[in-house]
């Protein structure tokens, strides 16, 4: 695939989060549909999301024509036992703009912004994403602790916790 030229910049107030929206649920529909039970998939919509909540902290990758080509949240660790930390919220490319290091860009802008307010950083990936945990190590992330089951009426998902300290 052509590489595609993209900016990555921070989310501004008055961006179109309904492209974000759009954006997570073609992702999550195409990246997790191996990976996650169909029902579950099936049962999100665009309004799932609500990234103009996060707007402050998303970084977007934008293409030269102004499409949103990607997206990466992060903030304030919500884990009970990670207060203190920070925590990288989500990582989505475009899946027709995969393969082009634009996660990697993303997720380099969110972690250097959140290293500057934390020393301790983490994520939670599905244990199944082996792309997703090769980009996470490639970073410095590792797994720790056993992987975790969440029971949903649609089937049990498997996730595990990255740390970068």
């Amino acid at each position: 695939m052509t590489k595609n030229a993209v900016t990555i910049r921070p989310a501004r107030i008055d961006d179109d989060f309904a492209a974000v929206q759009a954006l997570y649920l073609r992702t999550w529909r195409t990246a997790y549909r191996d990976l996650l039970p169909a029902g579950f998939l099936g049962q999100l919509s665009v309004t799932s999301w609500h990234p103009q909540q996060r707007w402050q902290r998303t970084f977007l990758a934008i293409t030269a024509g102004g499409q949103i080509v990607g997206v990466c949240s992060y903030g304030p660790g919500r884990q009970p036992e990670r207060q203190g930390w920070g925590e990288i919220y989500s990582l989505y490319v475009d899946p027709d703009f995969e393969g082009q290091g634009i996660g990697g860009q993303l997720f380099t802008a969110a972690i250097k912004q959140l290293q500057s307010d934390y020393t301790k950083l983490y994520l939670i990936v599905l244990t199944n994403n082996q792309t997703a945990r090769t980009l996470y190590a490639h970073h410095g992330f590792h797994a720790v602790g056993a992987a975790e089951d969440t029971d949903t009426p649609f089937g049990t998902i498997h996730e595990i916790t990255y740390t970068k300290e």
